[in-house]
């Protein structure tokens, strides 16, 4: 019976009902829309943030001259590290001080030796990674190190003289989609895989060369001249200068300690919700200890100001709905005084009467709820997601804006239960009026 009585009186009041839900629907897609585009933002840049899981990795430093050795990262130091709890890895980072020549260009940087299982999960972009054949040392190198490298008369960098112009670039990128393959095969202008580079190592007063191979190339945002540990430190004693080896401290009187000692470390934590507090372990320890998830914390709270804003933006759309229904439901009870003097008349409790309004503003809410989220799926699948990539020219595969279960089955109960509260006072006024205060005011 009141199931019939609302769908009669909605239909009756078509323009009037559709007019309300439109309001409901317009709100849903501004706050679902507004909201999926936080939230698809918020993982693009955490996915970023932590794709080469960063966020769980701590840089940690220790002393490298004087008489502090419990500072130093020797091989015992760091055994007490991987003890810490949560701590899942360590690994030991040797750096000596390099010059390196490849034709005309020469750069400065540091070859860092690091171990083997380190070594091999490195992002080899061309190449492959170094091999260990006995005393010969083979360098991975990152590309961005070669923006280091420079003409000594010119000035002018590896990556200017050597990098394609605008227009070639471009013509490279057709070539590249219209065939779906390297061009020809060729090499790419930061790809110095299979050639060897002239490098210097040693201190000013005795430096050794060393004609080393370059086996494979890290992406630009790598500027690290990696090589395998053993075979660095094979290397560097026999480049040693009267026993002292390059980057190595020595004692008071000079002389080389008995144990080497790493410039950094990298400790892998197995949770980022650990971090923080591995990090003032560390710190406790006497080390230097630095980590991304400072970073991450940034973004997230900067994140969460957008979806504020944002969700600010798509709630005053959704009150100005609230208040359209409130207006329908309102004026509906003004336009139905005679029916409900007839029903209060013939009996009808108030509290069902009541239930009556609200079941009506309730269905409003619902069926504006349930459009906005189909209208919501199709402006962000259609609008946002592939027109906006495009617009912006992101990469393919990129979401902007992404709605979860929770997201859209909360828009539909908040529009249910807006619409409830909405029509609460009407409701209330109709329910509490007189059988004949209604026939008079009809």
């Amino acid at each position: 019976m009141i199931w019939h009585l609302c769908i009669a009186n909605m239909k009756k009041r078509g323009i009037r009902t559709g007019l309300t839900i439109l309001g409901v629907v317009i709100g849903v897609i501004s706050v679902v829309s507004m909201l999926g585009l936080g939230l698809g933002v918020k993982r693009e840049l955490l996915s970023e943030a932590t794709l080469d899981g960063s966020v769980t990795e701590i840089s940690v430093m220790g002393v490298t001259e004087g008489k502090r050795k419990d500072r130093m990262l020797t091989d015992r130091r760091i055994e007490d590290i991987s003890e810490i709890p949560h701590i899942e890895d360590v690994t030991p980072m040797l750096t000596a001080g390099v010059r390196m020549y490849y034709g005309k260009y020469v750069g400065y940087n540091e070859l860092t030796g690091v171990p083997r299982k380190y070594l091999e999960s490195l992002p080899v972009m061309y190449g492959n990674t170094p091999e260990v054949n006995g005393n010969r040392l083979e360098i991975l190198m990152g590309a961005g190190a070669l923006y280091m490298f420079y003409n000594d008369n010119t000035g002018i960098t590896y990556a200017e003289a050597k990098a394609p112009t605008k227009e070639e670039q471009e013509e490279l990128d057709r070539e590249s989609e219209k065939n779906d393959v390297e061009i020809n095969g060729e090499k790419s202008w930061n790809d110095l895989s299979d050639e060897y580079v002239d490098v210097y190592i040693g201190n000013d007063e005795v430096e050794r060369n060393l004609h080393l191979q370059v086996s494979g190339m890290l992406p630009e945002y790598r500027y690290e001249a990696f090589c395998d540990m053993d075979t660095l430190k094979k290397q560097l004693k026999r480049n040693a200068a009267g026993g002292v080896i390059e980057g190595q401290p020595t004692d008071s009187n000079g002389n080389p300690i008995n144990e080497w000692v790493y410039s950094n470390a990298i400790v892998k934590v197995d949770d980022v919700s650990n971090v923080d507090t591995v990090v003032k372990r560390l710190s406790d320890m006497g080390y230097q200890a630095e980590s991304n998830k400072e970073y991450v914390d940034e973004i997230q709270r900067e994140i969460k100001i957008i979806q504020l804003l944002l969700g600010g933006i798509g709630a005053i759309a959704l009150v100005v709905a609230v208040i359209g229904i409130g207006n329908t439901m309102t004026t509906s009870v003004y336009d139905r005084i005679g029916e409900i003097g007839i029903l209060k008349v013939l009996g009808c409790d108030p509290d069902e009467l009541m239930g009556l309004f609200l079941l009506e503003s309730g269905i409003l809410g619902g069926i504006g709820g349930v459009i906005g989220l189909a209208c919501s799926f199709v402006i962000v699948k259609l609008i946002i997601n592939r027109l906006g990539i495009k617009l912006l020219k992101l990469s393919a595969g990129t979401e902007l804006a992404v709605l979860p279960l929770w997201l859209c089955a909360t828009a539909v109960i908040m529009a249910i239960v807006l619409g409830i509260v909405a029509g609460y006072l009407p409701a209330k006024w109709a329910s509490k009026l007189k059988p004949i205060d209604a026939v008079r005011m009809n």
